[in-house]
């Protein structure tokens, strides 16, 4: 007898297969846009968006520039 491969019990054991923008995550086209308009925004912005960025490298290319604009603003 061959064992049949089981089922998964709940829709967590499938998160790994679902859209990005299901699980949260912004989109491709709201990426893009976000980095359209991305030296227009203002810090409010892009902290909001950040948490959202799944792709680690451009999360840590973005969050030293909202460092530094929050930088120039407060004057240090």
């Amino acid at each position: 007898m061959i064992d049949e491969p089981k089922e998964p019990s709940s829709p967590a054991c499938l998160a790994h297969e679902a859209d990005d923008a299901y699980m949260g995550f912004a989109t491709r086209a709201e990426i893009a846009a976000f980095l359209t308009e991305l030296d227009r925004l203002d810090t409010e912005a892009i902290r909001k968006m950040l948490p959202r960025i799944r792709d680690d490298a451009l999360h840590r290319e973005i969050s030293p520039r909202l460092a530094a604009i929050e930088a120039a603003k407060s004057g240090t």
